[in-house]
């Protein structure tokens, strides 16, 4: 389903195009909207849809304005503009920008219905040829072997600086940057290089500052060049982020990126690479997708002995995932052979690991494992020892993961501190992610993807809840009108308090008010 993004700065404009977008739910989703490119611009970053319709004049920053900066980091993101100006000197910057749509005010619901219909056309034919690159794939050229062997070479520290600088001008790399930072992707085994060639081209453009090429069948290697390590860790968080979402979208595949340690000297790319390696080899234990920098983990280690003295929570505690072989023939295998075959008593042993599991994720904070609440299911899995261990095994594997996590990567104060900042400032309606990651010491691309990570919602997800949590509340303790409670919780139009209160409660906030008064 496309999604759709609207920035307007006239209330009425959004309410209209929002009301159309409603009707048609089959086809298209709403996914938000900003009175302003400055606004709009975060929340994009965040949200990612696949459509932007934008006015071409706003305040602050307008529709020109924000198409180009999208265009450069969202170059999937599809773009209509609309315009209350019938004017050529409009329509032609639109068109150096590559814009789909130009459409003047006022726009009917025909009108932009049909015109996201022939976008929708448009981006289900890009995504279907790309999807098709691997059942056409070309044959790798002998430049491209080349150039690849290079881009290896300077990975391994095999190529003297001189010739680097020589070699790089030849492949269209310029390897004159203050900053170098090596990111490696994990794909999954189904993954289909051309496929990822043409989505990672598609997003590098024509003058990036990055470079993508393979390291094995399943590893895509970025090589980032930046003025400074900000800089290049920004844009190595933008541009995973990106890809991940690409890969998702478009071929359904889920992509574990580790980001590197920035380095200062071409003949130090090989450091950077190591710490991704490192990175990946951290992440893989906690998860199987999501992006990771070489700073978010904290590094901590600890020993696993099973056959150590203490209950089975102690033993379990610090386990990490590679231990779960190990735990799993430990605690089935310590029983006596008679006693294990016994269907009875492997019950008991499944169901005591399962409900030590689930208090133990509690205990931590890191996840919700739920207890056992069907009996008869744990003892058709206890049926034989093969199915008790395989069900004891899935279990510790995602105990062990969510533990690992929240053990060793680092940021729970950051995260505390935010949700805390979120809690005190929901009121302002200027209140951004970008402001939010200043607050806690953090670039917003590198916020965005640990908040979303960690807490499992997205920075905007996460404050439209407190803001609708504190509406409920309003709505049910004083008669306070529609549009004064809309603005006490940060919102300034209204009707786009309304929708979301509907769209996340499931009646209008008058409804819920009756409702309560009711009951």
């Amino acid at each position: 389903m496309m999604r759709v993004f609207i920035a307007d700065d006239e209330e009425i404009i959004r309410d209209g195009i929002r009301n159309c977008i409603e009707k048609e739910q089959e086809r298209f989703l709403f996914a938000g909207e900003a009175p302003d490119g400055e606004m709009a611009l975060p929340m994009l970053m965040e949200m990612k849809p696949d459509v932007l319709i934008t006015d071409i004049r706003m305040p602050f920053m307008d529709g020109l304005e924000l198409a180009k900066v999208v265009r450069r980091t969202m170059p999937w993101l599809r773009i209509v503009f609309l315009s209350g100006h019938d004017e050529f000197e409009y329509a032609q910057k639109a068109v150096s920008l590559h814009a789909d749509a130009y459409l003047l005010k006022p726009v009917s619901s025909a009108q932009l219905l049909e015109t996201l219909g022939q976008v929708a056309e448009q981006i289900e034919q890009e995504q279907q040829q790309l999807r098709s690159e691997g059942a056409n794939s070309r044959s790798e050229h002998e430049e491209d072997v080349l150039r690849e062997h290079f881009l290896n070479d300077l990975l391994s520290g095999s190529v003297p600086t001189a010739e680097a600088a020589v070699q790089g001008e030849r492949w269209g790399l310029l390897l004159t940057a203050k900053q170098y930072l090596v990111c490696i992707v994990r794909l999954p085994e189904n993954a289909v290089q051309e496929q990822v060639r043409a989505l990672t081209e598609r997003l590098c453009g024509e003058e990036s500052e990055v470079c993508a090429f393979f390291r094995g069948s399943r590893r895509l290697v970025l090589l980032l060049r930046g003025e400074t390590e900000e800089a290049v860790r920004e844009t190595a968080y933008e541009f995973c982020q990106n890809l991940r979402h690409e890969l998702c979208q478009v071929l359904g595949w889920n992509a574990l990126c580790a980001i590197g340690a920035p380095v200062s000297r071409v003949s130090a790319l090989p450091e950077s690479y190591c710490t991704a390696k490192d990175t990946l080899l951290q992440a893989s234990a906690c998860a199987e997708d999501g992006v990771f920098g070489s700073t978010d983990f904290a590094g901590v280690q600890h020993e696993f002995d099973f056959s150590a003295g203490g209950s089975l929570a102690d033993k379990l505690r610090h386990a990490a995932p590679e231990d779960v072989p190990r735990i799993v023939e430990g605690y089935f295998g310590g029983s006596a052979a008679q006693d294990v075959q016994s269907v009875l008593y492997r019950y008991y042993l499944l169901m005591n690991l399962l409900v030590t599991a689930s208090q133990l994720a509690d205990e931590v904070q890191a996840g919700s494992i739920p207890p056992p609440e069907d009996p008869q299911a744990v003892l058709g899995q206890a049926a034989t020892l093969e199915g008790t261990k395989a069900c004891a095994a899935e279990v510790l594997g995602r105990m062990t993961r969510l533990c690992y996590r929240h053990q060793n990567v680092r940021y729970s104060a950051e995260i505390s501190r935010a949700k805390e900042f979120i809690r005190e400032n929901y009121a302002d309606s200027g209140i951004s992610l970008h402001m939010v990651a200043a607050e806690v010491g953090f670039s917003p691309n590198h916020f965005s993807t640990v908040f979303s990570q960690e807490t499992g919602q997205t920075f905007v997800e996460y404050l439209t809840a407190v803001r609708i949590e504190t509406a409920k509340h309003l709505l049910t303790c004083g008669n306070s009108r529609m549009s004064d409670i809309a603005f006490d919780v940060g919102y300034q139009d209204s009707h786009y308090f309304s929708y979301l209160f509907k769209k996340h409660v499931g009646v209008s906030p008058r409804e819920y008010r009756s409702r309560s008064e009711e009951g």
